[in-house]
């Protein structure tokens, strides 16, 4: 019932948007990292172009953007390219790396990488369940038949942060984080972590001129 009446919302901006109107707001959703470090300048940048058009910036974890996605309450997502539901369409929008994220002073500041089975004996604060850096990090305590176990749990990144400047615990961030923050050191994973995130929107919905001209602007600013 919700996707007939997101349809039948998509016919009618098609036929507004055929005289001249225009959908003048963009739902964007993205976890709290990327939206942090890497929209701001992105979305300023497109907003003194186009003036007129509205965004809206959702934080939120990548699970749940995808959710989001389908029933229409978002109508562009960053995700992370794993396991893409087939009615999402995808531009890949940056390839990122997470490393682990430690204090200054910690013993590990001075290592040119971590090994997992040193990572996970450590104080950790991590996101909750749902954003993809979480569970990423849960997939590898699987896969090394080691325990992840959480000091502090949270989806404030600036508590992440300060807990971290504190050497209260350590956690995996993307490297971008590190590299626009003071006080704070990234270690590269001995075994790498590589991700591909990218924009998303639903397959079957109408894209406004607002959200296609949005598309394309993110693609030509990268």
């Amino acid at each position: 019932a919700k996707r007939v009446l997101q349809q039948i919302d998509d016919a009618k901006l098609a036929m507004d948007e055929l005289k001249g109107l225009e959908k003048g707001e963009v739902r964007l959703g993205a976890p709290s990292m990327v939206g942090s470090y890497f929209f701001p300048q992105v979305l300023m940048a497109f907003k003194s172009r186009y003036p007129k058009l509205k965004l809206t910036l959702v934080d939120a974890g990548t699970s749940s953007i995808r959710k989001m996605l389908l029933s229409g309450e978002l109508d562009i997502g960053v995700i992370n390219l794993e396991n893409v539901p087939d009615d999402l369409e995808t531009e890949h929008l940056l390839h990122c790396e997470m490393v682990a994220v430690v204090g200054k002073e910690h013993p590990f500041a001075s290592k040119s990488t971590v090994r997992f089975e040193e990572f996970f004996q450590q104080d950790l604060v991590m996101f909750k369940d749902g954003y993809f850096h979480r569970d990423y990090i849960e997939t590898k305590a699987k896969q090394h038949q080691l325990e992840l176990e959480c000091s502090f749990e949270t989806n404030l990144l600036p508590l992440i942060l300060s807990i971290v400047r504190h050497e209260f615990a350590i956690t995996a961030l993307l490297e971008l984080v590190t590299q626009h923050e003071a006080d704070i050191i990234g270690i590269p994973f001995e075994e790498s972590v590589k991700l591909d995130l990218a924009l998303a929107w639903r397959k079957d919905r109408y894209l406004s001129i607002a959200e296609r001209t949005f598309i394309e602007f993110v693609k030509s600013f990268r």
